[in-house]
C-alpha cells in the first residue's frame, strides 16, 4: 500500500505546471531542552528564503514560478525517522530504509495531503559542535526529505542551503561533488565551468555545495545568495530542456 501510494507520487512535481505545495515539518530530534525551545519559535517567515531563491533562479530559465510555490511551516513532531543507511550501504539495507522512511512518513501524512505535496523533515539537534549529524537525503520516489540541522540560530542560513539541496534531489537533480574530499565536481559542479581563469569562482552551484577556490580547496557555500542553480541541474529538474 505504501509503495504503490508513492509511485504515483513519482516525477508529478517536476513538469512544474500548477501549484507545487512544499512542507516543512521540524522534528525534535533528542531530548535537549535547547532543541524544543529552539524549535517552537521557528517561523515560517525563515524559510521564505528558499522560495524566492527558486523563483529568482527559474527565471534565468524562462520559468514563472511566482504563483507555483507554496512553502509552509508545518507543527513539530517528536518521533524519529528510520536512521539513514551509512555511506557504503549495500542496495538491500538501503531499499529496506526506504521502505520504512516511506511507512513513517505514511503515518506522518497531514490532513490536506496530495500527490503534488513534498514534505521535508527537518530532524532539529544539539548545536554542539561535537555532535555529528547524520546525512541529510531527499527522495524523488515519495517527494520526501530529511535534513539533519542543528538547533542554533547561527545555522539559520546554513540550513536553508541544505533544504534547498535536498528539496532539488527530490525533483530529480544529482550531487555534483566527489564524495571523497567533498570537492565539486568539474564541470557540472561549478557556478562558472567556462570563467577563464578558472579560479576562484565566486559562487556554488548548489548540487556541487562548495565554491572553488583552488583547485584542491573548495569553501561551503553557507547562504542561498552563495549558490545558483547550474545548467545540468536546470536539465536535470525539468527547467531546461536538451538541444
Amino acid at each position: 500500500m505504501v509503495a504503490s501510494t508513492f509511485l504515483i507520487q513519482r516525477n508529478v512535481a517536476a513538469d512544474w505546471q500548477g501549484l507545487i505545495d512544499i512542507r516543512i515539518i521540524p522534528v525534535i530530534a533528542d531530548d535537549k531542552p535547547q532543541t524544543q525551545a529552539y524549535v517552537n519559535q521557528l517561523t515560517a517567515k525563515q524559510f521564505q528564503a528558499i522560495e524566492q531563491f527558486l523563483i529568482a533562479q527559474a527565471r534565468a530559465y524562462n520559468l514563472n514560478l511566482e504563483n507555483g510555490l507554496n512553502i509552509q511551516l508545518e507543527n513539530n513532531i517528536s518521533d524519529i525517522p528510520p536512521q539513514t543507511p551509512a555511506p557504503g550501504s549495500n542496495t538491500l539495507s538501503i531499499v529496506l530504509w526506504s521502505l520504512k522512511l516511506k511507512w513513517w512518513a505514511w503515518q506522518h501524512e497531514l490532513d490536506d495531503h496530495s500527490v503534488r505535496q513534498i514534505r521535508l523533515y527537518v530532524l532539529y539537534q544539539s548545536p554542539e559542535k561535537n555532535v555529528r549529524l547524520a546525512h541529510s537525503t531527499g527522495l524523488q520516489n515519495g517527494l520526501l526529505g530529511l535534513v539533519n540541522a542543528r538547533a542554533a540560530k547561527d545555522q539559520r542560513s546554513l540550513h536553508q542551503v541544505i533544504i534547498t539541496h535536498e528539496l532539488l534531489h527530490i525533483f530529480g537533480a544529482h550531487d555534483k561533488y566527489n564524495l571523497d574530499g567533498g570537492l565539486p565536481s568539474y564541470p557540472f559542479g561549478y557556478a562558472t565551468p567556462s570563467k577563464k581563469p578558472l579560479f576562484p569562482q565566486s559562487k556554488a552551484e548548489i548540487m556541487g555545495r562548495s565554491i572553488p577556490i583552488e583547485e584542491n580547496r573548495a569553501e561551503v557555500a553557507t547562504r542561498l545568495r552563495q549558490i545558483v542553480i547550474g545548467e545540468q541541474t536546470a536539465k536535470e529538474i525539468g527547467w531546461l530542456k536538451d538541444g
